[in-house]
């Protein structure tokens, strides 16, 4: 039995739209064992079948390794939030891909890791952090994900401050314009390369300046309840930077002052939408794995 835990992903990081994503330290757990049957344990009935998409994806990567296994039980250990921006997708086609590889013996080659994933999820922001870990822009180029890894400095505190609704990836794909001004293009690439730099050396001055958008979130934002009164307290509090995660409905605010997170929490509890407050770092490692006595 192998165990493999994935983290949870923030994708776009506000100016880096479908580019930018970042690997969090809270995590999605799957245990692997060979099995005589397809076996699911701890995943809701209308999951537990071929459909599963961690199947899916240990079943795409056993055809790419050319390598057969006659039953598997998956077993769900830990979710990270669902449909929620935070990437929950990702980890199980990661998940699933690094199954594949363990149960078969098979060394783990993480450049084709990604490339299977980037097959099934159709693009790689969420899935290369959840890979490899930290600040990753990655892009395609002919159909071939490229990705590169930044080192954001440990001292970032982030807040993922998560809603009881869902904001669906096709709304909000359908909430962006199909023309964009150039000046609103410019605006937020004249950014991404300081927001890297600025996670790496801890510049939260910087930071705090130039993380914006005009990309997505302004369209975004009107499909998110209560994303003006959350940002207020935020901003009021402490906050430097704040952004949606992936299309939504969880946001991301960065603060230094951890003592700040209850007086957050507390003006949240004046919302309706039952806010939680998820208290997190960056994850430096992306996926691990471990084998297990069964």
């Amino acid at each position: 039995m192998f165990e493999v835990k994935v983290p949870m992903t923030s994708a776009n990081v506000a100016c880096g739209f479908d580019t930018l994503g970042l690997a969090l330290q809270t995590h999605s757990i799957f245990h692997f064992e060979l099995n005589d049957k397809l076996d699911f344990v701890g995943f809701e009935k209308e999951f537990c079948n071929e459909d599963n998409l961690v199947y899916i994806a240990f079943k795409k990567t056993l055809n790419f390794l050319n390598k057969s296994i006659d039953g598997v039980k998956i077993s769900l250990i830990e979710q990270a939030p669902i449909a929620r921006g935070l990437g929950s997708s990702a980890t199980c086609v990661v998940a699933g891909i690094f199954g594949a590889y363990l149960l078969t013996g098979t060394e783990i080659n993480k450049n084709d890791i990604l490339k299977i994933a980037t097959e099934l999820e159709g693009h790689p922001d969420n899935v290369a952090p959840a890979i490899f870990g930290n600040l990753c822009a990655s892009c395609l180029v002919d159909d071939e994900a490229i990705s590169v890894q930044y080192n954001v400095d440990e001292r970032f505190n982030f807040m993922a401050l998560i809603p009881n609704f869902e904001t669906k990836t096709a709304d909000a794909r359908k909430a962006l314009p199909k023309d964009l001004p150039l000046k609103d293009a410019i605006f937020s690439l004249s950014r991404l390369g300081i927001v890297l730099r600025a996670f790496e050396t801890y510049d939260i001055q910087t930071l705090k300046k130039v993380l914006a958008d005009k990309i997505h979130e302004p369209y975004r934002k009107n499909l998110i309840h209560e994303y003006d009164e959350v940002r207020n307290i935020c901003e009021n509090i402490e906050s430097y930077g704040f952004f949606i995660s992936g299309s939504g409905s969880t946001l991301i605010n960065i603060l230094i002052d951890e003592t700040k997170l209850e007086l957050i929490k507390e003006q949240l509890k004046n919302l309706k939408y039952n806010w939680k407050v998820l208290f997190t770092k960056v994850d430096k490692e992306g996926t691990t794995w471990k084998e297990r006595n069964v």
